[in-house]
């Protein structure tokens, strides 16, 4: 049978001698009839753990799948989430109910680790070296934490100008280059320096916040508002101390 769903890695753990032996005899049937392809791994690779229900309960939670062979159902923590899957079998399990188990536990973790794959949290790395690659087309927002100094030569109006449109809070690329007049090349090279990535966070692109709508007459690249103006004078005459 072809398999679908890619590779499962598996373990067992606290197994008496009946219990391990029905499993491997029907398991060697039912791996091969399984959507993935199952490996024995340690334990602590596995993806799915494999527990005798009726030894001691132990701590499961660092696993995505836990599957309960006998003991008393009511007592074991079964169900699914989106952090993981429990599920019990008889002791007295079925090939077909082993089937069952193997394919809906590689379901999951197929859908488990698709989620975890979109959880990972952006990192700057990732979002600047996007940014290199995409241009103003990248899908990324970058803001500033807090105010930066910057060294002799980066320190002019225009990059000034970005900086306070970065602090503000999240923004892209495309608008902050519009509103600041820097282009493209100024900007990486602003957002690289040392002083700068120390402070800088990045976020996808939909968390933008929103902002005003222009007017019929369109406001200069290199005009700011009276009250950023103003807040920008104050970081500076404090050293750009916050």
């Amino acid at each position: 049978m072809a398999k679908t769903v890619g590779e499962v890695n598996w373990a067992a753990q606290l197994w008496t001698p009946t219990v391990q032996q029905r499993f491997n005899a029907l398991f060697a049937v039912a791996s091969l009839k399984s959507l993935s392809a199952w490996i024995q791994v340690s334990s602590e690779a596995a993806e799915v753990l494999i527990l005798d229900g009726a030894m001691p309960m132990q701590d499961d939670k660092a696993f995505p799948c836990v599957v309960y062979v006998g003991g008393d159902a009511s007592m074991q923590p079964l169900g699914r989430s989106s952090q993981g899957w429990v599920a019990h079998l008889d002791v007295e399990f079925t090939l077909s109910d082993l089937i069952d188990m193997l394919d809906r536990a590689a379901v999951f973790l197929m859908d488990w680790k698709a989620r975890q794959k979109e959880a990972v949290p952006l990192t700057l790395q990732r979002a600047m070296s996007d940014l290199q690659e995409q241009g103003m087309s990248c899908l990324h927002c970058f803001q500033l934490k807090s105010w930066v100094v910057l060294p002799g030569a980066a320190n002019t109006a225009q990059n000034l100008r970005a900086l306070a449109l970065l602090a503000r809070g999240p923004i892209a690329v495309q608008s902050l280059s519009e509103h600041s007049g820097v282009e493209l090349p100024q900007l990486v090279s602003l957002l690289s320096l040392p002083q700068v990535q120390a402070v800088l966070r990045c976020s996808p692109k939909a968390i933008e916040v929103s902002r005003p709508q222009e007017t019929t007459n369109t406001t200069p690249a290199a005009s700011i508002t009276r009250q950023w103006v103003q807040k920008l004078t104050g970081w500076l005459t404090r050293g750009g101390r916050s």
